[in-house]
């Protein structure tokens, strides 16, 4: 039996969350590395830069619906986009004016190294969050990444506002 909230979110009752949730994680993931892969592979540079616009139009849209809160507010949301995500995050530290946060397991990260991508992947999805982030919220910095070979991707953000 499927039934709908309000937001038209379909829930099919028969078949378990975790099971839902763990589908629609892969799937979003496998949409992205499959976009990537043959937007580089039919274009090549501009396929590259193809794939930055999308990365850059989902950021954009996901910072429009945080916009106006306040410093002390996108700190306490931080990193729940990734959780969502299936990346496992850790608060490092919250000061008043900056936060920061690990990400200590990345299927993005082990999924682009499973496919054989370079870090090409990875480093333009992180690198166009970080600047649209920067641009819009407070200046957002990585101070360690995965896809560069360290144990963890570390996130920090400043209120510059």
């Amino acid at each position: 039996m499927m039934d709908s909230d309000n937001k038209n979110v379909y829930i099919d009752r028969t078949i378990p969350l975790e099971q839902q949730i763990a589908f629609l994680r892969r799937s979003a993931l496998a949409f992205q590395c499959n976009t990537y892969a043959v937007l580089k592979e039919k274009l090549g540079d501009k396929g590259t830069e193809i794939f930055k616009t999308i990365v850059r139009k989902g950021t954009q849209h996901g910072v429009e619906g945080i916009k106006g809160k306040s410093f002390e507010e996108i700190t306490k949301i931080a990193g729940i986009p990734d959780k969502i995500l299936g990346l496992q995050v850790e608060q490092d530290y919250t000061k008043p004016d900056e936060f920061q946060y690990s990400i200590t397991y990345c299927p993005y990260h082990e999924e682009s190294k499973r496919r054989g991508m370079d870090r090409e992947f990875c480093t333009i999805i992180e690198d166009v969050q970080i600047e649209e982030v920067s641009k819009h919220l407070g200046k957002m910095t990585d101070t360690a990444r995965m896809c560069r070979g360290d144990s963890k991707c570390t996130i920090k953000m400043r209120n510059t506002r």
